[in-house]
């Protein structure tokens, strides 16, 4: 195969991919986002490998990139940026704990932690979103078409209908765009509304 012709036919395999989410399911982790915001409580996103990487990113468009002027912030962190606590707990307890030991510091009820995954198997994630179904937070995973057991500690699990990682992968990224720039884009049309002064 020539390189054109993957080219295309990847193309055509995410288009297909975006095509076949569950908007529904979308735009219940958009709400969940907004209820979150609303209450001021906390946002975690955690991931392994290129998931990780995706979790930073998220991370960052929701904790700088939604927001204009004064408007309400995201108390939002990727539990992977941090090599120093990641890799001490990795070392002295075991790397399937890596992701439980940060949240047992800082999840409250009400939080709102997201899982990342093209497998929907990786055990550090799994035991997480378990651990903050247990402690009354809100759990939501994005995963590849094997599903895996993620999903059975999601209260609302996003399955991405392909078995390509990178498409996963992709995808997982066009999710974060689309419901951060949208954010981003009704804090702009509230700046934008004139303010009236009560008498």
């Amino acid at each position: 195969m020539v390189f054109r012709d993957y080219y295309q036919t990847y193309k055509r395999d995410f288009i297909e991919t975006v095509d076949g989410l569950d908007f529904e399911k979308i735009a219940a982790l958009y709400a969940e986002l907004d209820k979150v915001l609303t209450a001021d409580k906390q946002v975690f996103v955690i991931g392994n490998g290129g998931s990780a990487a995706t979790a930073a990113h998220w991370a960052c468009d929701f904790g700088k990139g939604v927001n204009v002027a004064d408007s309400k912030r995201f108390k939002v962190t990727s539990l992977a940026d941090n090599m120093a606590w990641v890799s001490a707990l990795g070392n002295d307890i075991s790397y399937g704990a890596i992701f439980v030991e940060q949240l047992k510091n800082r999840l409250d009820p009400g939080d709102l932690l997201i899982g990342l995954s093209v497998s929907g198997q990786s055990e550090n994630v799994s035991n997480a979103l378990a651990f903050a179904q247990e402690k009354g937070a809100a759990t939501a995973s994005l995963i590849g078409n094997r599903q895996g057991k993620m999903k059975d500690y999601s209260d609302l699990a996003i399955v991405i209908p392909s078995d390509d990682y990178g498409i996963v992968e992709d995808v997982h990224m066009f999710v974060n765009h689309v419901i951060s720039q949208y954010i981003r884009k009704k804090h702009e049309t509230s700046q934008d509304q004139p303010q009236t002064t009560r008498p």
